[in-house]
């Protein structure tokens, strides 16, 4: 079991910030308020706006509701855009990487490694040429493809036991769940 201290070290290799979206969306924000500033200084000193004045930006919002489809359309947009704000706020980012959890120490594995594990693992016990084998790793499946020789019999579902074994004795968290798909070669000598 990890520290507190190693546990956010591992959380913070594992989780991508939002610091660039944030900071983005603070930046729109003190711009939109400032242009607001500037338009009610220049409103109170009666000089000419910069682009539209602060009585005639309260009409049109007043009549924005009359302004059927176009109205719609402005609030439809709007409205996206706050729910994938929302939903970026309350996901959590994730980078390529697996916390393995086997033993007291805190160790951090990219995905890539992970796939080059398990396809090395899979090629030496079908002992299939170099290549044959390819996984990809996602945050919670490994898909492992394997394309045999012509004449060579290969079970998926052995395939999958190979690269659950090889991904259990590995400790992942969270767990990753293998599938297995065989290509075999076609008759005009693609692969299907």
């Amino acid at each position: 079991m990890l520290n507190g201290t190693l546990t956010r070290v591992v959380r913070r290799e594992t989780h991508s910030p939002r610091t660039a979206l944030a900071v983005g969306a603070l930046v729109l924000t003190a711009a939109a308020a400032t242009y607001v500033g500037i338009e009610l200084v220049l409103h109170l000193t009666r000089s000419q706006p910069l682009l539209v004045a602060p009585g005639d930006a309260a009409k049109w919002l007043g009549d924005v509701p009359a302004l059927g489809s176009a109205g719609a359309a402005g609030a439809l947009v709007i409205g996206v855009l706050g729910l994938v704000l929302v939903g970026l706020a309350i996901a959590p980012g994730r980078r390529s990487k697996h916390q393995l959890t086997d033993g007291p120490y805190a160790v951090v594995a990219d995905n890539g490694v992970i796939a080059s594990a398990v396809a090395e693992r899979v090629r030496r016990e079908l002992d299939v040429s170099r290549g044959a084998v390819v996984v990809g790793i996602g945050h919670r499946s490994a898909d492992v493809t394997v394309r045999p020789e012509p004449g060579q019999q290969i079970d998926a579902g052995y395939v999958r036991e190979i690269a659950a074994a090889e991904l259990s004795s590995y400790g992942l968290s969270p767990t990753v769940r293998a599938r297995a798909r065989i290509q075999r070669p076609t008759a005009n000598g693609g692969q299907e």
